[in-house]
Parts: structure tokens; sequence; C-alpha cells
């Protein structure tokens, strides 16, 4: 029994050592492109319905600390980009924080490498939100959003 307890113990931190490693520079770095984006309600992931204009959404992560994030709306055929957004970012363990000086970070989300050479951008919520009197605001402020990018190079 001591050593099924001693193994099972041995194996628990041997995953968690594994599922703690950070995440490297030359794994994040490159230009990445929006394949799917969506949120889970209720443990489900659900699916936003994109159009090959919002599919545009891409990064550019750089070696040089310096990330670009181009955002566009509308719908095939009347595709609107907004204006780049231009910020640094740096790794902090699992996850990217793009941010402009140490105080403000603009976004920051939990990094998973997938085994088809996709990456996870997941949303960040460290402790959960809570908002007295309005429910709903406080399932939105609580959502974990994803988006799945597929790196072009």
């Amino acid at each position: 029994m001591t050593r099924i307890l001693f193994s099972f113990t041995c194996l628990w931190v041997f995953c968690s050592f594994i599922n703690a490693q950070t995440l490297k520079k030359e794994q994040v770095t490159g230009f990445w492109k929006l394949k799917e984006s969506g949120f889970y309600e209720d443990n489900k992931k659900v699916i936003k319905d994109f159009d090959h204009c919002r599919l545009m959404r891409n990064y550019a992560i750089r070696e040089d600390g310096f990330a670009i994030y181009n955002y566009t709306e509308g719908s095939t055929g009347n595709c609107a980009p907004s204006e780049p957004r231009l910020s640094f970012w740096r790794i902090v363990e699992n996850r990217i924080q793009f941010y402009i000086n140490d105080q403000n970070i603009l976004e920051e989300v939990v990094v998973t490498m997938n085994g088809d050479g996709t990456v996870t951008f997941s949303s960040y919520i460290p402790e959960r939100v809570k908002i007295d009197g309005d429910a709903l605001a406080e399932k939105i402020a609580n959502t974990v959003h994803y988006d799945i990018l597929e790196k072009q190079y």
C-alpha cells in the first residue's frame, strides 16, 4: 500500500511539473491567424459563427518584444479593419501578457500548444469576479473565451 501511495504521489508531482512548465519565446513568436473562436458555457465549447472577414483577425508576435493585433469586423464583402494594436508582450508562466507599460495590461491569455500546430489563447481569469445585483454582467465577466490560432510563418 505504501509503495502504491508513493508511486501515485511521484506520478502526481511529475504530472504537476509537466503541466507547470513555462512557455518558450520560440513557441509563440510568428504570425498567427484566427482559425476558430468561441467561449465555454456550462463546460461546453460554443463556437462562434465567423465568416472569412472576421477570420482575417491575426497576431504578429515578434521576437523583439513587440506584438501587433489586427482586428477585423463586418462580413464578407464589407470587411472593416480596425487600427492595428501595437503593444509589448511577455511570457508569464503559461500565459502571454500584451501590455503598454507594466501597469497597463491590454490582454492576458492562457496559452495552450495544440498537437496540430495551432495554439489556443483562452481568457485569463485569476479570480472569479463578483458583481452584486447583476447576474448577467457577472456571468459575462467570468466567461472564458478562446481563440484558436494557426501559425502562418
